[in-house]
């Protein structure tokens, strides 16, 4: 799963993830709709902006280590002082822009982990 509310952005990732041989994911603009989505599917990965349209993802991230679904956190946004830092204990980060090759790396890396 992809939570990123930028369209030029997650079109980028989308691309990029294609050419690194990733496919079946599903790109979701809001914490609502992410929300949503939880509730009915358990993906193997999720890869989310901290901030979106309709808020933050912290949400997001709070069910994402409830369920044990591994995430990444991709942001050009610093980590939030005033967040939980246990939200973010065992994530992965890595800010944007970066390079393709690197994130899809990092991603099968996360993935290789649990």
């Amino acid at each position: 799963m992809l939570l990123e509310d930028q369209p030029l952005i997650s079109l980028d990732i989308e691309e990029a993830l294609v050419d690194k041989g990733m496919s079946n994911f599903v790109t979701l603009r809001s914490q609502k709709e992410a929300m949503a989505w939880l509730e009915q599917s358990s993906p193997d990965f999720v890869l989310l902006d901290l901030y979106l349209n309709d808020g933050d993802s912290q949400p997001v991230l709070v069910s994402l280590q409830k369920n044990s679904i591994p995430f990444m956190i991709y942001t050009g946004s610093e980590k939030p002082p005033e967040w939980n830092a246990e939200l973010f204990e065992g994530s992965e980060w890595m800010s944007k822009p970066s390079d393709p090759d690197a994130l899809a790396d990092r991603i099968r890396t996360r993935l290789a982990i649990t």
